[in-house]
């Protein structure tokens, strides 16, 4: 054989090795990034329930008259908000239809989205030439955040992390039409343009980064595109997206009036707060705080993160290290991007931004842009090490960097998630509680519960009208009952007690108007003004619990 032939026979098996090497990375990969999520979620799972929306929601499904699959959807397409969401709805009733009151299931099904969302970000993120380090280390940090804690707990924000999943999906799927050809090409496409519709009639935080998928459509077909199918994709992702924007606009209830300075001021406030502060330069304090309440198991979990995270990544070969090609510059600038888009669709609706409570399930689409700049600024800082550092130690140094990065991140989301399970435990409690004391209750019956905290940290207990009445309603199967807590903002007037949350105004009657102190399990009837204004002057009106505010519980950090 000639030289010739023998050299390029060398060539091609080198190719061929490479490319197997890169399949077996990429699954070998994707299962750690899995497992090490899965684990991270199982420490909490069973411990976590319903609340706040949740009861509401499951009140309206039991009662409904129709437990179809049809019937259960069109008791919740009351919901005004839930309009522009038909993928929410669909998602919820096919949950209840599946697992009805008992919440392991819920909570086992989201634990899988999540885990499916981190691995298609980690492909996702292979698929745009990023090295196989600082994928993982950039999916995994992601899949821990404690930015967007609560969609990881609460049954009513399932919605984002299936969102996300869908988004992940659609990236993977358009760049894998970029590089395909022929039928490969179109199949691809058809499930790139499935995921971008079902993201977006979930929910719409992940909007605005469809429009970023294109251009990065854009970007790899001028570079790796073999078909003209790669237009296709650049044009069909676009015009999809604009279109379910368009639908969104006009379904939605939740637009404001417009943007004021006001508003704007008061949003990049919050945003900057949570973001360089509870979790920028104060991160060692928000983990210090976390440690104390974060429970044995999760601080064991922490370690064996960290531990199995470094070997990881350290064991990688050297040509897995930094950003195969991509600067730091350019991930924290990709970073950047995905994170004000990530909270682009907040210009248009008046919302809450929150770092522990409720109100932080919308940063699940901005925090996959922290986790991609946090690590170009790892990758950066492993560069500027000394020249005489082994490109071996400086991957040894960028593996520490993540690991710790990773531990910390799951300390404080696993702090968060054992406060949302104990408010559930006291939930039920205060729910047998009330039934044990009154057997029975007659239709129309309002009752206001006092003697309790509203929040544990940052979970809710109950809150508002809509969550001890929906409890209420399924324990006693009765629709027409009443319920609302004992807060602060309650006001007694001349026509019924008020109550005033998320902005909403509530009002009962007096006749069959109950309240229930749970501390000393007594019931007083709230016959007139009179009665009342005597009630709370003796009891007060929460005021011995720790302040705490709709959407974002009790201060915790």
């Amino acid at each position: 054989m000639s030289a010739r032939g023998m050299s390029a026979r060398g060539v091609s098996a080198r190719g061929v090795s490479a490319r197997s090497e890169g399949v077996h990375g990429a699954a070998a990969d994707a299962g750690f990034v899995a497992v090490a999520v899965a684990l991270s979620l199982a420490v909490h799972l069973a411990a976590l329930g319903f609340y706040s929306d949740d009861w509401d929601l499951l009140a309206r499904m039991a009662l409904a008259g129709d437990q179809t699959f049809g019937g259960l959807y069109r008791v919740l397409s009351g919901e005004g908000q839930l309009l522009m969401r038909p993928g929410q709805k669909a998602y919820e009733a096919l949950l209840f239809r599946a697992f009805g009151l008992a919440p392991l299931g819920y909570h086992v099904v989201n634990a899988a989205v999540l885990v499916l969302t981190g691995v298609l970000f980690l492909l996702s993120l292979r698929a745009l030439g990023l090295s196989r380090r600082a994928s993982v280390a950039t999916a995994l940090l992601y899949s821990l955040l404690p930015h967007y804690s609560s969609a990881r707990v609460w049954f009513a924000s399932f919605q984002a992390p299936l969102s996300m999943a869908a988004y992940f999906l659609s990236l993977y799927a358009g760049l894998r039409s970029i590089r395909s050809a022929g039928a490969t090409a179109w199949t691809w496409l058809a499930v790139s343009l499935a995921g971008l519709i079902a993201s977006a009639l979930a929910y719409e935080v992940a909007l605005p980064l469809f429009l970023l998928n294109a251009l990065l459509y854009e970007w790899r077909r001028r570079s790796v595109a073999r078909a003209r199918t790669a237009h296709v994709t650049v044009w069909s992702t676009a015009a999809a997206a604009l279109t379910v924007a368009a639908f969104k606009m006009l379904a939605t209830t939740r637009l404001s009036g417009g943007l004021t300075l006001g508003y704007l001021h008061g949003m990049v406030e919050q945003i900057a707060r949570i973001n360089l502060w509870v979790y920028g330069v104060g991160a060692p304090l928000t983990i210090r705080a976390a440690l104390s309440g974060a429970g044995a198991a999760a601080l064991l979990m922490a370690l064996a993160l960290a531990l199995g995270t470094w070997l990881y990544l350290s064991a990688m070969p050297l040509s897995a290290s930094a950003g195969s090609g991509r600067s730091p510059g350019w991930l924290v600038a990709g970073g950047a991007a995905v994170f004000l888009l990530g909270h682009a669709v907040f210009l248009t609706t008046n919302v809450s931004f929150s770092a522990t409570g409720a109100d932080n399930r919308t940063a699940i689409a901005s925090a996959a842009g922290l986790a991609l700049a946090w690590v170009g600024i790892a990758v950066w800082m492993t560069e500027r090490l000394p020249k005489g550092v082994t490109a071996a130690w400086r991957a040894r140094a960028f593996a520490g960097l993540t690991a710790a990065s990773c531990a910390g991140a799951f300390v404080v989301s696993a702090r968060l998630a054992r406060d949302w399970g104990a408010a559930y435990g006291r939930a039920r409690r205060v729910v047998a509680d009330i039934r044990r004391s009154f057997p029975t209750l007659a239709p129309g019956t309002a009752l206001v519960l006092d003697g309790i905290c509203r929040y544990v940290g940052p979970a809710p207990v109950f809150e508002a009208p809509w969550d001890l009445r929906g409890a209420l309603q399924l324990a006693y199967g009765d629709s027409t009952l009443a319920a609302d807590i004992v807060s602060p903002t309650l006001r007694v007037e001349d026509d019924g007690v008020h109550t005033v949350v998320y902005g909403e105004d509530s009002r009962y009657p007096y006749g069959r108007l109950v309240v229930y102190d749970a501390r000393r399990h007594t019931a007083d009837t709230l016959a007139d003004a009179r009665a009342a204004r005597a009630y709370f002057a003796e009891h007060g009106r929460g005021d011995a619990c720790p302040p705490g505010r709709p959407g974002h519980g009790a201060r915790v950090f």
